[in-house]
């Protein structure tokens, strides 16, 4: 720190010592080179700006003039001697500041930010081609303090739920890998948001949405906790609803329809020609949610926010998806061949799915549908099947495991990027957990986490599986990309059937 070592900048100010004693002093004090380059850099630059203006005004100026100049300057020097203290702790505090933290104490909305984020996403979804409806059925707005559920079947569900309860600027939960990028992180803070380790423990997470609740406002949360992978109603954690009861407050509810087919979870982007439906209404009152039991507020939650996008699309037989590469992605979802039983051989092009061993499964027409007779009729029913396949090939092998050579990501030091490459091994899922042996930061190391510690591996598809522990993140990177669904999937029958 600027205490000892603030000799080094005063050398800089006295006349007839030379620069290259002061820059080997100061390096001879034993300072970081930060601070090094920060004390060289104070001292020398006011110092040579200091004598070039004085040699000029000494040449074009009277001499009365350069002397009070230089008087002053004595004296502006005095006052930075007599307040030496404060200025050093002020530079001291800058360079001691923390490294970029995903933590969050969650804040109010910008009165700004917030209104023109609401106003691009509609622009977005007019220009390419979503159609929106909302619908609200309740009288004027949410209660406050209260709590909004939604259902979570694509990754801009934010724009269609927030637009709903804007008014009452509310506070929404999102994923922590999304803080651990800066200028990311920031703006989600300037409108409100807060981070979660999804399906781990995270004391920060909950406080912030106790503060949420303790202060009056609105607490939005996505409890599936992750996107739908087909476009059904993924599973909800025990601990969700036992939240709702502590809070004893409102509970309203978000039902979205039609986000996943405009923007599938494994697509490449929304589709033209798309309707999404978002409608708001109040599920349990204060003084029923302080009646009901745990269970009942389960069920009734389940009940409401259950969705199938397929059966949904059967009742607007208007709807037509329009996008020449409607089936791209499908492979990073649907891994086994229905017909030789091969894993990881699909492949699409345009509005087709195919096997590289057997050849042809099938043509998506414009609705999502299989148009050419094969043995499902959409791609909810090929992962259904799937994963139902999949079940039956863990329970009957009680050795069963899933393994592959993966890179390891773990979250950004410096907040410049969300991840950083952090080793190279293998991972290994079985009944036992998850394992993953091989380098982490240059050291070799086997790191384990217990199934009962896992509750569902997340994925991107055709990128990754993760996990988190506490406010880090283990975000593995398999060498076969399209198995990243299948991580999850053993994961999820894995943990259900835990004796």
């Amino acid at each position: 720190k600027l205490g000892m070592e603030d000799t080094a900048m005063y050398l800089y100010f006295l006349p007839a010592i030379p620069y290259g004693m002061i820059c080997f002093f100061a390096s001879s004090l034993g300072m970081k080179y930060p601070r090094y380059i920060t004390i060289t850099l104070l001292g020398a630059i006011p110092s040579v700006c200091i004598g070039v203006g004085l040699g000029h005004m000494a040449i074009s100026s009277s001499y009365i003039v350069s002397l009070i100049v230089f008087g002053l300057i004595l004296v502006f020097l005095a006052v930075v001697m007599i307040k030496k203290n404060a200025i050093f702790d002020k530079v001291n505090s800058y360079l001691d500041r923390p490294p970029y933290s995903s933590k969050t104490t969650v804040k109010q909305y910008s009165k700004i930010i917030l209104p023109v984020a609401y106003i691009v996403s509609r622009i977005v979804f007019f220009l390419r081609g979503v159609k929106v409806r909302y619908t609200k059925k309740i009288d004027g707005e949410v209660d406050m303090p209260s709590i909004v559920l939604c259902n979570h079947g694509s990754f801009i569900d934010f724009a269609y739920a927030g637009s709903l309860i804007k008014s009452v600027r509310p506070h929404f939960i999102v994923a922590r890998l999304y803080f651990y990028k800066k200028l990311v992180g920031n703006f989600l803070r300037r409108i409100g948001c807060f981070p979660k380790s999804m399906f781990a423990q995270d004391i920060d997470s909950a406080k912030n949405c106790l503060r949420v609740i303790k202060s009056g406002r609105v607490l939005a949360m996505m409890p599936e906790a992750r996107l739908s992978t087909a476009g059904r109603f993924e599973d909800i954690q025990d601990g969700t609803f036992y939240f709702l009861k502590k809070c004893g407050v409102p509970v309203y509810t978000i039902k979205i329809c039609g986000d996943y087919l405009a923007s599938p979870k494994w697509g490449d982007g929304l589709r033209r020609g798309s309707l999404v439906e978002a409608e708001l209404d109040i599920l349990y009152t204060k003084e029923e949610i302080e009646a009901l039991s745990v269970e009942e507020i389960r069920d009734g939650v389940h009940k409401r926010l259950y969705y199938d996008e397929f059966e949904w699309l059967k009742s607007h037989p208007e709807i037509r998806y329009k996008r020449k590469t409607l089936a791209k992605g499908l492979e990073n979802i649907l891994t086994l061949c229905p017909e030789c039983r091969s894993r990881y051989t699909l492949k699409t092009m345009g509005h087709d799915i195919s096997c590289e061993r057997c050849g042809h499964i099938g043509t998506l027409d414009d609705r999502y549908a299989f148009i050419d007779g094969g043995p499902f009729s959409n791609p909810l029913e090929f992962y259904e099947w799937q994963t139902k396949e999949t079940e039956r090939e863990i329970l009957e092998k009680e050795s069963y495991s899933l393994s592959d050579k993966v890179t390891l990501y773990m979250r950004s030091l410096d907040g410049k990027t969300m991840l950083r490459e952090a080793g190279l091994g293998t991972a290994t899922l079985s009944r036992q957990g998850l394992v993953y042996e091989g380098t982490l930061d240059g050291e070799e190391k086997k790191i384990e986490f217990p199934l009962a510690d896992i509750y569902r591996l997340l994925f991107g598809a055709g990128e990754d599986f993760e996990i988190y522990v506490g406010t880090e993140i283990y975000y593995f990177k398999p060498e076969e990309r399209r198995a990243c669904v299948d991580w999850y999937i053993a994961s999820k029958i894995l943990r259900d059937n835990l004796s």
